[in-house]
């Protein structure tokens, strides 16, 4: 098991980066998002997975240890293959699949190339409770951010219920309430400043 190679970054190629370890060629498959910060001809560092089945032997790389983590949670899921992990890192950052996994937002998800509703859905049924306990979660999600989704007060509930009303989605809604300053605001000063952060993003 090949857990880090540590090497330069000889080619880089649409899906894939040859990284050059002490004058040996590896291939390592990765999501666009991490390749488009990796520099050609510069040291770098990635946590890999080995992936071996009958018709071959892939390196799936990451430049941090949390995406690599990340795309073995969902490469757990029945029927999420490399690709289509890789697609889902492409597209969303570990803070907004957790938020996606834990809020049941399949549809942001399914926006990942080549990932369909229906498998969307399954990611959020069977990582539901495993990022719950998993150290990916304590990793990604601030202390501010890390409440008990399911325990919101009634205030934090009332705000959210409004942003749905408004026409955001369920995770944008909790993610926006969830990063205001909660303390001695009402419903209206939560959700008037949660709007604000919305319409940054």
């Amino acid at each position: 098991m090949i857990y880090y190679l540590n090497g330069i970054a000889e080619d880089i190629l649409d899906d894939a980066i040859i990284i050059n370890v002490n004058g040996i060629g590896y291939m390592v498959r990765s999501s666009t998002k991490t390749l488009s910060n990796i520099h050609k001809n510069k040291d770098i560092k990635l946590y890999t997975n080995m992936i071996v089945n009958e018709k071959d032997i892939q390196l799936i790389g990451f430049l941090s240890s949390q995406d690599l983590e990340m795309f073995n949670m969902l490469t757990s899921v029945s029927g999420v293959g490399t690709k289509a992990a890789l697609n889902i890192q492409a597209s969303l950052t570990n803070s907004e699949i957790i938020m996606a996994v834990l809020t049941g937002d399949a549809g942001i998800l399914a926006k990942a190339q080549g990932v369909g509703k229906k498998i969307a859905s399954r990611i959020t049924l069977e990582l539901e409770s495993k990022l719950k306990n998993h150290k990916i979660f304590e990793s990604t999600i601030s202390p501010q951010q890390n409440l008990n989704l399911g325990q919101a007060s009634s205030v934090k509930q009332e705000a959210i219920d409004a942003l749905l009303t408004l026409g955001y989605n369920k995770a944008e809604a909790i993610r926006a309430v969830m990063e205001v300053t909660l303390e001695n605001m009402n419903t209206e000063q939560i959700i008037r400043t949660a709007l604000k952060k919305l319409s940054k993003t």
